[in-house]
């Protein structure tokens, strides 16, 4: 690969969303921010929506790592739940309990069970679903059953949804009403301005080279990354990684 041409410690355009890679825009920090009230203050369920590649995988890797020493963190993807058996076994297995071999009610009592404060679980779960506009309605409402558990006072369930527009339609439809009233924020992810981009390239750059200036990518080629990928971060990394792999195959700088 380039790493060692390029005397990088690690790919600098990772495929998968890995929070180390991080590099805050304002969009990103105002969304980080408000979703951070929302769970913080038990508002209420937190949107992000945002289009393909925009980095909601990201932000929900972000929040899942800074809260993993206050709440129960499970995090899922919508792609693996089809039934509501399918979403509480996902659960219980986040929380490393027993999943298998039960009917549906003992996955539920178990879950339950689970969210009842104790000393370890003081505040509660906090439930992050990536990729939520595949979710159906049924599951959708399965979901908000779970954030009405209320112990003391206190929510047991902290909930945030990211998906594309299509879970904004959802929340459109008549028999959403009730969980629409209940949203704490919606949060919108654009693409990144040609500034942005910029910065975005020479950070993660830096982040692997031992924080040395890195001069690789000129004004003229970073426009031209966004102008290509419109400044959509996963298109931008996956432009980044070739032109580097290619470079070095050519052994040009």
């Amino acid at each position: 690969m380039y790493q060692s041409y390029f005397q990088f410690d690690a790919r600098p355009f990772p495929a998968p969303p890995q929070a180390d890679f991080y590099v805050p825009t304002e969009a990103w920090e105002e969304t980080l921010r408000t979703v951070a009230r929302a769970i913080e203050r038990a508002e209420g369920p937190a949107l992000i929506i945002g289009g393909v590649g925009t980095g909601k995988s990201l932000l929900c890797h972000l929040l899942a790592a800074h809260y993993q020493k206050v709440f129960q963190v499970a995090m899922l993807s919508s792609t693996r739940l089809c039934t509501s058996r399918a979403l509480l076994q996902h659960l219980l297995f986040e929380l490393n309990l027993p999943y298998r071999e039960r009917s549906e009610g003992e996955l539920r009592f178990a879950l339950m069970e689970a969210l009842e404060p104790s000393p370890e679980t003081e505040h509660g779960l906090l439930l992050i679903v990536d990729e939520a506009q595949s979710l159906s309605r049924r599951l959708l409402e399965e979901i908000r059953m779970l954030t009405n558990l209320v112990r003391d006072g206190q929510a047991r369930v902290r909930l945030v949804l990211a998906g594309t527009t299509r879970l904004e339609e959802q929340f459109a439809h008549p028999r959403m009403e009730s969980f629409n009233q209940r949203l704490a924020c919606r949060c919108y992810l654009e693409s990144l301005t040609r500034e942005e981009t910029a910065t975005y390239i020479q950070a993660q750059l830096q982040s692997v080279s031992g924080g040395r200036p890195v001069e690789i990518f000129d004004d003229q080629s970073m426009a031209a990354v966004h102008k290509l990928t419109d400044g959509v971060p996963r298109l931008i990394n996956q432009l980044c990684d070739h032109a580097l792999l290619a470079a070095a195959a050519e052994q040009r700088t």
